[in-house]
């Protein structure tokens, strides 16, 4: 059977934050799991984290860990009574005066509110489901009419789509959640509530100046990161395509076009892209999903997402196995249909001229694919760019990743395809074909006959040094 290709997250909580289920889940199929630093303490993550090493220790699967910082959500304050109810056509005012909210007042707790709305602007309240416009601002006070009313209640969470926020998206908070993450060592750090460049870059020097090695995963859930997608993709490591806020950021029926746009970027830039947001929601409850999430899983197989992600579902869900179990079953039978009838992406989807050596040798590896019918693509990879580039055109077969370094093999864990393998750093990975070959042979990812596309770079430990390419048949 083909090994899967598309990797899978999943989300701990307290429905999966014992050893026992984390165990199940990496046998189940999860490849990294994301700790959500918006809900639970240090010392919760810190036993995740524990538990985690053992599992990879135990089982020898490979498993990565994305910290998810929280970033600065815009909330309203707190009500008297615990909540108000908003009437369609009322007028309110939205102030970022201290005190408690009540009828027709409704505290902000964001310094910067009425410098960043203007007059026709949309405020989106309780993840999209209530709407007020704003009519005037007057120093620290918004005055705005209710289009969708509903009822509000304390620190529920506020969206301004049309504004163009000012604010970091690195908090206080965020900075202590980071620091601790790094000190376990995690492998990916997802930045929330980007908006452009300079928030990713802000973060990586961050995690550089506290001697951190962290991937940098920029999450695309406003419409101002979307505006500046390019180049949060090229200044990122990986992107996450944060459907939930983007719902409310722009109308629904953009959300799949947007999440096509940045899965096409991401394969430009050849960095990774995961799919998140309620791609299993009713497994929450349900032990069996309904047809449109199977539909949704496939889709973003069939687009070649390198990974997808599961939120609540293994979080807080009832069934988090089971969500796990039916999303390597769909991405397995989609994936089986790409392999005939999906090719790797055009070479001018890549380059517009001459291209340098290793971009060109890793592309052809996988024409090289197509043409004899090889069945993997082997590589020694030293920073993880290699795999990145050859994954990036949507090869249909495993790339056998081999690599001196454990930090990065586990970085691997979010590439497309990627299946690493630690070997002992060799000044010619070609030297040692056949021991490889016994290796692969032996978890039954190749047989002998197979044909095999091999890039590397002589001489090796240099950085975008691919510069061999080879096929060779399995002895």
């Amino acid at each position: 059977m083909n090994p899967r290709l598309t990797k899978i997250i999943a989300t701990l909580g307290p429905a999966s934050g014992n050893k026992n289920q984390i165990r199940g889940l990496a046998r189940a199929g999860v490849n990294v799991f994301r700790l959500n630093l918006s809900h639970g303490d240090h010392s919760v993550v810190r036993r995740w984290i524990k538990f985690i090493r053992e599992v990879e220790a135990e089982t020898g699967i490979f498993l990565g860990i994305l910290l998810d910082l929280q970033g600065p959500k815009i909330r309203v304050g707190k009500f008297e009574g615990g909540s108000i109810l908003l009437h369609k056509g009322q007028k309110v005012v939205l102030s970022t005066d201290r005190g408690m909210g009540r009828d027709g007042w409704i505290p902000v707790q964001y310094a910067h509110f009425p410098k960043e709305v203007k007059p026709g602007d949309p405020v989106f309240l309780d993840d999209g489901k209530l709407c007020v416009r704003a009519n005037r601002v007057i120093a620290n006070r918004v005055e705005a009419q209710v289009e969708v009313g509903g009822r509000l209640s304390n620190f529920k969470g506020l969206n301004l789509p049309d504004a163009l926020i000012q604010t970091s998206p690195l908090t206080r908070k965020d900075r202590a959640d980071l620091k601790f993450g790094l000190h376990e060592g995690v492998d990916f750090v997802a930045l929330s509530f980007v908006g452009m460049a300079r928030d990713v870059l802000q973060l990586r020097r961050l995690i550089r100046s506290q001697g951190g090695d962290a991937e940098v995963v920029a999450k695309i859930e406003r419409k101002q990161a979307v505006q500046n997608l390019d180049e949060i993709v090229e200044a990122s490591d990986a992107v996450m395509v944060a459907r939930g806020d983007l719902g409310i950021e722009m109308p629904l029926s953009d959300v799949p076009v947007v999440q096509l746009k940045i899965l096409q970027a991401c394969a430009k830039h050849a960095k990774p892209v995961i799919v998140a947001t309620q791609m299993l929601e009713t497994m929450i409850e349900n032990s069996r999903p309904t047809r449109a999430e199977i539909s949704d899983i496939s889709n973003s197989v069939s687009d070649c997402a390198d990974a997808i992600m599961l939120s609540g579902e293994t979080a807080v869900g009832k069934h988090p196995r089971a969500a796990v179990s039916v999303m390597v079953e769909t991405a397995l039978k989609t994936e089986e249909f790409q392999r005939e009838n999906q090719r790797i992406l055009p070479w001018s989807w890549f380059f517009k001229d001459q291209p340098p050596v290793h971009l060109g040798i890793t592309y052809s590896a996988n024409r090289l694919v197509e043409l004899l019918g090889a069945k993997a693509i082997m590589l020694f990879t030293l920073t993880g760019g290699t795999a990145r580039m050859v994954s990036s055109p949507h090869p249909m077969v495993p790339l056998l990743a081999f690599t001196s370094c454990r930090k990065r093999a586990r970085k691997l864990t979010l590439v497309r395809g990627a299946v690493p393998f630690m070997v002992e750093e060799s000044k010619n990975f070609l030297e040692n074909l056949g021991e490889l070959f016994r290796l692969l042979k032996k978890n039954r990812l190749v047989k002998k006959g197979d044909r095999v596309v091999i890039t590397t770079g002589l001489p090796m430990g240099i950085p975008q040094w691919t510069n061999v390419i080879r096929v060779e048949r399995v002895p």
